[in-house]
């Protein structure tokens, strides 16, 4: 039957690029593909990949931000996240958001080949390369990391929402968990945001899945 893919990037020359990649391979059927979160999302309910090769970056959502809904829609199908940054924050972003694999697009073809048959075949590829971002965040080795001073000043209804963004839940869903106002949650986000010097949502993810408890 083969590996099925469907591909995810704003970029049309890097989704035709990846296609015409694939295509060359027997073993690949590129089903489809999109430029948008929302296209993707359509695409996966539809096709029910067995891999899909998704951007992080995306006009109208992040990538990243979609990952729990494309495990709804396709929950044995793998998620390649593919990205032009490399930094070590990116890479636990996306780990933290639950994706399968993380390629950036300097990767050579042979290389995003590999990667893609490696998920398909339920291993993971590049797992010593986010092992050691993973440890290099949560230890505060990268610049701007959080330590356990910046979490200690967090009140206790912004760790109960820093958890709950930990584990994926919506301002909407966690406004009806703590019996918040959903502007009441979003405010405490953007508070925790701040007092943790951060810039993203998933990076709140990241730190309260490492480990790191907090009280």
């Amino acid at each position: 039957m083969g590996i099925r893919v469907v591909i995810v990037d704003d970029h049309e020359v890097v989704r035709v690029g990846l296609a015409s990649l694939l295509a060359d391979v027997p073993e690949f059927t590129v089903l489809a593909m999109a430029s948008t979160a929302a296209g993707g999302l359509e695409l996966v309910r539809s096709h029910q990949p067995d891999v899909i090769v998704l951007d992080i970056r995306l006009p109208d959502r992040s990538g990243l931000e979609i990952v729990p809904e494309l495990r709804r829609a396709a929950p044995a199908m793998r998620i390649l996240a593919l990205t032009s940054y490399g930094e070590d924050q990116a890479v636990v972003a996306a780990v933290a958001a639950g994706v399968d694999g993380f390629l950036t697009k300097t990767v050579d073809g042979e290389a995003l080949i590999a990667a893609i048959r490696s998920l398909a075949e339920g291993r993971a590829p590049l797992r010593d390369q986010v092992a050691d971002a993973l440890v290099r965040y949560v230890r505060g080795d990268e610049p701007h990391s959080p330590g356990r001073s910046q979490i200690s000043s967090l009140t206790r209804r912004e760790v109960e929402v820093a958890w709950a963004v930990a584990e994926g839940l919506s301002n909407r869903e966690i406004a009806q968990r703590l019996a918040l106002s959903e502007k009441t949650v979003k405010n405490h986000v953007s508070d925790i945001l701040d007092k943790l010097r951060l810039s993203r949502r998933a990076q709140i993810v990241a730190l309260f899945r490492s480990g790191d408890r907090v009280p």
